[in-house]
């Protein structure tokens, strides 16, 4: 494995000696968010690459350890993907998710092996650390009602990537998405030499979960920034699954642009309250359409196209059509945990409150830019 530092270089030369005029312009606030930044993660990435090598030595044979059938969760930013997937990762008995602690703290065997070492420790001196965690955790998820994170739930392993320096995100958080764009077009535009080191490296961060935890259910991940990686994902694993969600374009592009905006807002100091429309366009415009292409040429049994709103309307019934599709076997539990499960998403109602003129878009543009979607889906034009 490899740390690509070519693009590590790149992104950083942006945020220090591009960023005027941009979203990532050299406020006060954004020279302290950068120092604070790299000081962690520096130190993050000496540790991880160190653990990387020692798992080398201590546990070479993850490289054995087969991923067998994964399930992957793709789709636009905003169309339930999240949703879906917490609650899939409650059916035990045929899944295994990686949590978010996992991913960017521990994704090498050596760092699971020796946080379950300090974390039992701790139990026994009265659990003071695990309460420290727990209110960190509790404050994030109070204070992001678009996205809850926690450290303890399954998260998009697209953050693996993080440790590899070759991500999408990296250019979203230095507000550079321009710098995103072979991200954006995985597949299609991404060069092949560094497309299989990337697909390379995300299949060993799994090969290390597996050992990590002796599985052997399938692994479940989610990941929106996945959708332009349909090809590479059926190429580095053969017999995946794969389910696509499609929501309304009227309720995705305010709500990504919404979410992105908040990103760049926290970490940033950008002039316009809603920048960069003509990336957010290309990218969700991609989205909704090379994966069902690419999709529709896989057999039927190792993918499902799903309707959002046919999701949230009953949960229950588009996951057992799910199972039937793609072959898979539903527990008594978790048909219990479906059932109760699916009432809960009956009452739920968001908190993320946003409109598309407010974010900048009419809703003339977004059905000329969207109308093969409206088309293919059949999704309502005159929602609101």
């Amino acid at each position: 494995m490899t740390y690509s530092f070519r693009r590590a270089l790149y992104i950083t030369y942006l945020a220090f000696f591009r960023a005027k005029n941009t979203l990532a312009r050299l406020t006060p606030k954004r020279i302290f968010v950068l120092l604070v930044f790299y000081t962690i993660y520096i130190t993050v990435e000496l540790l991880t690459w160190l653990s990387f090598g020692l798992d080398e030595i201590l546990y070479p044979s993850y490289r054995k350890q087969e991923i067998k059938q994964p399930l992957f969760i793709v789709g636009n930013p905003r169309s339930g993907t999240t949703f879906l997937h917490r609650l899939l990762a409650k059916d035990t008995h045929n899944f295994t998710s990686i949590r978010l602690w996992e991913i960017l703290f521990a994704p090498a065997v050596t760092q699971r092996k020796l946080a379950w070492i300090v974390a039992a420790l701790d139990r026994k001196l009265g659990g003071g650390l695990h309460q420290l965690v727990d209110r960190l955790d509790q404050s994030v998820r109070d204070t992001n009602v678009m996205h809850k994170m926690s450290l303890r739930e399954p998260e998009e392993d697209e953050y693996f990537m993080i440790h590899q320096g070759a991500t999408i995100i990296a250019g979203l958080f230095f507000g550079f998405p321009k710098a995103t764009y072979p991200f954006v077009f995985f597949d299609t535009q991404m060069a092949r030499v560094e497309k299989r080191k990337v697909m390379r490296f995300y299949k060993r961060c799994l090969q290390r979960h597996q050992l990590a935890h002796g599985e052997s259910r399938h692994i479940l991940s989610k990941n929106p920034f996945f959708s332009p990686k349909v090809d590479a994902l059926y190429t580095t694993f053969p017999d995946a699954k794969i389910i696509y969600l499609a929501r309304n374009p009227l309720k995705v592009v305010p709500s990504y642009a919404s979410l992105s905006a908040h990103w760049w807002r926290l970490f940033a100091e950008p002039e316009q309250r809603y920048p960069h429309k003509e990336y957010l366009l290309r990218s969700i415009q991609h989205w909704y359409r090379y994966p069902v292409e690419r999709l529709e040429q896989a057999p039927k049994e190792s993918r499902t196209l799903v309707n959002f709103h046919d999701l949230v309307a009953d949960p229950e019934a588009v996951v057992r059509a799910i199972y039937q599709q793609l072959g898979l076997e539903i527990s008594d539990e978790f048909a219990e945990v479906l059932r109760e499960e699916s009432e809960k998403a009956r009452r739920h109602k968001s908190r993320h409150v946003y409109s598309l003129e407010g974010v900048g878009f009419t809703k003339g543009q977004i059905l000329t830019s969207f109308k093969d979607v409206y088309d293919r889906w059949g999704f309502d034009r005159d929602l609101v």
